[in-house]
């Protein structure tokens, strides 16, 4: 006999009572009196978005909303991130766990366009791809495939993000990071969603904030802890802290040194290309950063990175090859 799902209320409920709090408190906390909560947790009264919003508010985190999104689907994705999106989608019609991959590869692809061209050859495909996958959770289907629905979701919100970084749209790809981890139930996933919003946080010059986001318990996956790293080092390069930065480069060789390219969670499978190129290309950035910085004997240090990263890099990643180039060219 099959467990039944629970319903909204049930989720609410459930998390109150996980933290130990009386309706009576949740409601002093949450602004709504107790017969209302009451009314909600049993379901009397229809829960929304808002009243997922403020019990969130009131624990702190995001924990309610992310079990509730395999209840509402697409009803609770912000009419703020849909205007992001600008793509009109038709609604689709029908969904089979086949197209489950379909999406899926569409995500490698989408990843593959942008490392090797940049974000803007692959902004308006993901685009459109997140707002049909994201469609798709208003379909009647089960739980288990909606979860996979929403990992998908997530990675293709994620590359969407980046798309728009990568053009210079930072404000719009902040908002569709943040989606994108409010989706996503995949851990590797997460943690490549907080790299990324991290290195949007450098490209804005904040690095003590991208030190904030990564704050917390580092994976013991390797290529996630080597991501992780790489970007702390650009961090505190930024802050000029020659020492840390030395430090958070060794640690992110040590880490790419333990890789198993034959092991990689989907999440970042397409970031196999290139392997042998990544720790210098992620070195001699965050060298390059210290040496433009005035940290003169950086600079030697950067040179001889970036270019063992060129010759490392294959013809399928022509945009690192370039970004490597110019920074030599600003070396010299």
């Amino acid at each position: 006999m099959t467990e039944e799902a629970p319903t909204l209320g049930e989720i609410l409920r459930t998390a109150r009572e996980a933290v130990g709090w009386s309706l009576s408190r949740m409601g002093q906390a949450t602004g709504f009196s107790k017969p209302y909560l009451s009314k909600l947790e049993t379901g009397e009264k229809e829960v929304k978005s808002w009243h997922i919003d403020a019990y969130d508010k009131a624990l702190g985190g995001d924990s309610v909303r992310r079990r509730a999104l395999l209840k509402m689907g697409a009803g609770l994705v912000s009419q703020a991130v849909w205007s992001e999106l600008e793509i009109p989608a038709a609604t689709p019609t029908r969904f089979d766990p086949p197209d489950l991959g379909a999406l899926d590869a569409s995500v490698d692809m989408l990843t593959s366009l942008g490392l090797k061209h940049g974000g803007k050859a692959a902004a308006a495909a993901a685009r459109g791809q997140l707002r049909y996958a994201a469609a798709l959770l208003d379909m009647d289907m089960p739980d288990k495939i909606r979860e996979s629905l929403l990992t998908t979701v997530g990675r293709l919100a994620d590359r969407t993000a980046w798309s728009m970084a990568d053009t210079g749209q930072l404000g719009r790809a902040s908002r569709i990071y943040d989606f994108a981890l409010l989706l996503t139930p995949d851990s590797a996933q997460r943690w490549l969603t907080l790299v990324n919003l991290a290195s949007l946080r450098l490209d804005e010059a904040s690095p003590q904030q991208a030190l904030n986001l990564l704050d917390r318990a580092e994976p013991d996956v390797p290529v996630l802890r080597f991501l992780l790293m790489s970007t702390r080092a650009n961090a505190y390069a930024q802050l000029g802290d020659f020492s840390r930065t030395i430090r958070c480069i060794g640690e992110a060789d040590e880490a790419h040194d333990a890789v198993n390219l034959s092991d990689l969670p989907a999440a970042v499978r397409p970031y196999a290309s290139g392997h042998d190129a990544h720790a210098h290309a992620a070195g001699g950035k965050a060298l390059y950063v210290l040496a433009r910085g005035g940290h003169r004997k950086a600079a030697p240090l950067a040179g001889r990175r970036l270019e063992a990263a060129i010759d490392a890099f294959g013809a399928e990643r022509a945009r690192a090859i370039t970004s490597c180039r110019d920074r030599l060219s600003r070396l010299a």
